[in-house]
């Protein structure tokens, strides 16, 4: 077989030998490890389902600048009780924890690829006595593993070559009894998708070494699909296209018939960014145009066409979808009451969660039904729906009067000003999104920032166990979400009443 040449005064890790020596990387696309001192990503953690003659999870732990791996036949479980086979394996390079993709028919391992589950792990003791004793004890900090695991090693039987462990849950406060995770999830913690789909992925020419690949997705011409748009996670336009035509279907119940505002990244959000309300160059068929009179002119603003124009929005780079709080046919009545908490410096998320329960309550008080909103940065949006029976001005008047109202009553806490001078320590209750021609993120929009977070609706309960308003990704969003914590949001018909519009001192 053909081998890439290499610089002989480069030393090579010989860890890393026979995985070399069971690879052809002409033909393979798995990672080639690069010679001289290993690259060091310390403590990564990856679990890979590999699809291959026969199924099975890849463990793989970082140490001293490669993947220590077992072939786990079944996969982890999260019950004590049920201790699983953990064959270990030739030791991997570090690139190897975000491989995903199909290794050929003929080749080493030959089959599809999906990464699991992705994290750190932190060992308990020294680990290379847990390695050379046969008890090696971690923490893993996962997307879906967490918690205590043992590696406990077989003692070797005659002349056995494989060394056989046992990967066991350790009793503590993750454990489940009878939970299976890898029959609870079967996507990919990176891009969402299944093994068959990565399979088709691959099928296509995207991973294929010198090819341009150009798909269609919902009619939609994809060109660079492998551009990388957040390269942290190394997510590209297909992925986005991806994320966006599977969240389709609960995304456009709050961007259809509504004029949005989009932040458009082209080259990744790395790079330079700008923001587009109106028509203009690079729109495609997935986009139509109103004309919304203002004060002095009209002028014509963006509306999606569609699921497709969801899509079409991701061949040109969009990343954030923000939209307006009325519906096209009657831009004057908005349909939606929305409180930005926005922290300012020194103030952890339990603050804006504790903020998030006290303006439902204020609400509530008020006959108003709301829901929470992450908002993939560092806040919380809650939203109320509305029938539509008051214009701008009253619904502006009444944000602005719960805003101060929460203000005034703690002072030490909230501010109802946008003022950087006064924000340490505080929330700025922002009730300016509730006005003519003002947008707010719209619900499971991503958003152009590291990490490459998304706008995520939660359930009040849910909110109690969030640990940060960017914790949902491109990557994640949808990997274990069986049901739609919002279902109850268009059957809701509620209105600024009378009475509390008196009450608060508002005119109408």
């Amino acid at each position: 077989m053909a081998r890439r040449k290499t610089n002989a005064r480069m030393k090579r890790n010989p860890d890393l030998d026979a995985y070399r020596a069971k690879r052809d990387f002409d033909h393979t696309p798995e990672p080639e490890p690069a010679d001289g001192k290993p690259r060091r990503r310390k403590h990564d953690y990856a679990i890979q389902m590999h699809d291959a003659r026969n199924l099975h999870y890849d463990l793989r732990l970082e140490l001293d600048g490669t993947l220590k791996s077992w072939a786990v036949a079944k996969g982890p479980s999260l019950d004590p009780a049920k201790k699983r086979l953990a064959i270990k394996t030739e030791d991997h390079p570090v690139d190897y924890a975000d491989f995903e993709g199909t290794i050929p028919e003929g080749h080493y391992g030959a089959g599809t690829v999906l990464l699991w589950d992705r994290g750190t792990w932190e060992p308990v003791g020294d680990p290379h006595d847990g390695l050379e004793n046969g008890k090696l004890i971690f923490d893993l900090h996962g997307e879906r593993l967490k918690g205590r695991w043992a590696l406990v090693r077989f003692k070797p039987k005659g002349r056995q070559k494989k060394e056989n462990w046992l990967l066991i849950k350790e009793r503590d406060e993750k454990a489940r009894r009878s939970k299976q995770p890898v029959k609870e999830y079967d996507t990919s913690v990176a891009s969402g998708l299944d093994t068959g789909e990565i399979a088709r992925r691959h099928e296509t020419g995207r991973k294929t070494k010198g090819m341009k690949a150009e798909l269609r997705i919902n009619s939609i011409h994809i060109t660079h699909p492998d551009r990388v748009l957040f390269p942290e996670q190394g997510v590209t336009k297909l992925d986005l296209a991806r994320y966006l035509e599977t969240a389709s279907g609960q995304m456009m119940p709050y961007v259809e018939n509504r004029l949005v505002s989009l932040v458009r990244c082209p080259e990744g959000r790395q790079k330079k960014c700008f923001f587009q309300r109106h028509a203009g160059a690079g729109l495609n068929d997935g986009f139509r145009t109103l004309e919304v009179r203002g004060a002095k002119e009209s002028e014509d603003y963006l509306c999606l066409d569609g699921k497709k124009g969801l899509v079409a929005a991701a061949q040109m780079g969009v990343l954030e979808f923000h939209i307006w709080g009325s519906r096209i046919d009657d831009i004057e009545r908005p349909d939606r009451l929305v409180f930005d908490l926005d922290p300012g410096p020194g103030l952890p998320f339990d603050a804006v969660i504790e903020a998030a329960y006290e303006t439902q309550t204020v609400l509530a008080a008020l006959g108003l039904k709301s829901f929470p909103l992450l908002t993939g940065g560092k806040g919380i949006h809650v939203v109320a729906p509305l029938t539509r029976r008051h214009e701008w001005p009253v619904v502006k008047a009444f944000a602005k009067a719960i805003a101060e109202h929460m203000a005034n009553a703690r002072p030490s806490r909230y501010l109802a000003i946008s003022s950087k001078k006064k924000r340490e320590g505080k929330i700025f209750i922002d009730y300016l999104r509730n006005d003519h021609s003002a947008t707010a993120i719209a619900p499971y929009s991503p958003r152009a920032r590291k990490g490459a977070p998304v706008a995520w609706p939660v359930s009040w309960k849910e909110l109690q166990t969030v640990e940060s308003a960017n914790e949902v990704t491109i990557s994640s969003a949808f990997s274990h979400r069986k049901k739609n914590p919002w279902k109850d949001y268009g059957s809701v018909r509620q209105s600024l009443k009378s009475a509390a519009l008196r009450k608060l001192g508002i005119e109408t």
